[in-house]
């Protein structure tokens, strides 16, 4: 039996592989139903999905198997019927060998006897004899009043014997027809059913189906995960363009604040210019004046800044 599960299914990069295996030439939702090749992408090792799928094959397997089994047992049931009437129709044959045998000395004791008693073969009494014996054979009932002889009720004795060993044979020999035709149809009928053809087939169609079930499985899995996914990027895609908002709200202040100095400036007179810039200069004189006095180079302090405002 071959039982063939063909489902192929690739792990990757979801938003690319799934997305193309899935989109056919006319742009609508599909799969290759004749390769069974799924690209499944990482939801494989996020979702149970694979144990989901190992048990549904499994349960298709124990139903496949199953079905088989059955014709099995079925055709080994059929089997051994067979071989039971075979055998019971031999034993009846040994049977009907000693049946035989016992017919024959019941012949040579009945041929003892008429010598015995000295009776001749074309005799009276002999042919009385032998129309009493017909009689008894198909059951007609003898009209003669004429009591048997002592030879006569004797040999009749030992043909009540021989017609039980020929009933017995009769017996016999209808079971063995018997036997011999119900197994004849049984093989026919069998030759006919193609038991394990078809419990084959049918196990094939369960592991087709499974097949169909996974596909199923697979893609309405993978089509929600995308939709997760779909979900996670247009939420980073809100945040971010909630941080631009920010950051261009921050920029308008700055460029307002910006704005605010350089009127300032403009406004500011000549000579208050002059004493912030003297001021300034100062500022950094004293500066390197402290440098200079702790024996440090002006390149040493990293990072000092002047505030403009002292």
């Amino acid at each position: 039996m071959k039982l063939q599960n063909n489902i192929t299914i690739f792990s990757g990069d979801t938003r690319n592989n799934v997305q193309a295996e899935w989109k056919n030439k006319e742009g609508t939702d599909s799969y290759d139903k004749k390769s069974r090749t799924i690209y499944a992408g990482n939801f494989l090792k996020e979702f149970p999905l694979r144990e989901k799928i190992q048990q549904k094959r499994a349960e298709a397997q124990q139903r496949a198997m199953k079905i088989v089994q059955d014709a099995w047992d079925a055709d080994r049931q059929l089997d051994n019927e067979i071989k039971m009437r075979e055998e019971e129709s031999e034993k009846l044959r040994e049977d009907n060998q000693a049946e035989l045998e016992n017919l024959k000395d019941v012949n040579r004791r009945s041929e003892e006897l008429r010598e015995a008693f000295g009776v001749d073969k074309d005799s009276e009494e002999q042919q009385e004899l032998e129309r009493m014996i017909q009689d008894r054979r198909s059951g007609k009932i003898s009209l003669s009043k004429k009591e048997p002889t002592e030879y006569q009720r004797r040999a009749l004795a030992l043909e009540d014997e021989a017609a039980r060993y020929r009933s017995q044979l009769a017996a016999n020999n209808g079971k063995i027809l018997e036997n011999s035709e119900v197994n004849a149809a049984i093989r026919k009928e069998r030759l006919k059913s193609h038991t394990m053809v078809d419990a084959q087939a049918e196990a094939e169609n369960v592991m087709e189906s499974l097949t169909d079930e996974i596909v199923g499985l697979v893609t309405e899995e993978a089509k929600e995960h995308l939709d997760e996914e779909q979900e996670k990027r247009e939420e980073q895609a809100e945040k971010i363009e909630e941080q631009k908002k920010e950051q261009e709200e921050i920029q308008e202040k700055r460029d307002e604040r910006e704005k605010e100095l350089e009127k300032l400036i403009e406004e500011m007179p000549v000579e208050e210019m002059a004493n912030l810039q003297q001021t300034m200069d100062e500022v950094k004189q004293q500066v390197q004046k402290v440098l200079n006095e702790a024996n440090l180079a002006a390149e040493d302090v990293k990072g000092a800044k002047v505030d403009a405002s002292v």
